[in-house]
């Protein structure tokens, strides 16, 4: 891996762990939505986990293009994210809150290793990580639309 591409690398290591944890925090959010707008936190939070995961090995992928390796366990995902696991089952309008706050700040992230990447000439890895910016974005606007 060379130098120049190598902090790119750790910055997408960290990125992929921080959209695995928002996978399993949507997932459960899905699975434990309740009250007035369970149809709709349901449906919609099922359409983004589906995203991430698609997400999850496509980052995967660019990292080991780039010549790195991508985290093996869930402690090792867990020790790169700088977003916390879901510890507890909130009430869905708490849970609405936390995801559009996690979407908020990977677009933030990747809005910042996109700017990296494209310092390092690594347009490929700028390309995907801008459409997550736009990907993350959405997902907070949606989510957020819910809580009125």
């Amino acid at each position: 891996m060379s130098g120049k591409n190598e902090g790119v690398t750790e910055g997408l290591k960290g990125f992929l762990a921080d959209t695995y944890v928002l996978l399993a925090k949507t997932q459960a959010c899905h699975w434990n939505a309740r009250g007035k707008n369970f149809y709709g936190i349901h449906k919609l939070t099922e359409e983004q986990y589906g995203e991430l995961f698609q997400a999850v090995d496509e980052i995967a992928e660019r990292i080991r293009a780039l010549g790195g390796d991508a985290p093996v366990s869930l402690a090792d995902m867990l020790g790169l994210a700088s977003l916390d696991e879901a510890k507890e089952v909130h009430a869905t309008d708490e849970a609405v809150r936390l995801l559009t706050a996690d979407n908020r700040a990977l677009a933030e992230r990747a809005k910042e290793l996109a700017l990296d990447a494209d310092e390092a000439d690594d347009l490929a890895t700028a390309d995907m990580l801008t459409e997550r910016v736009q990907v993350h974005e959405k997902a907070a606007w949606m989510l957020s639309s819910h809580l009125g």
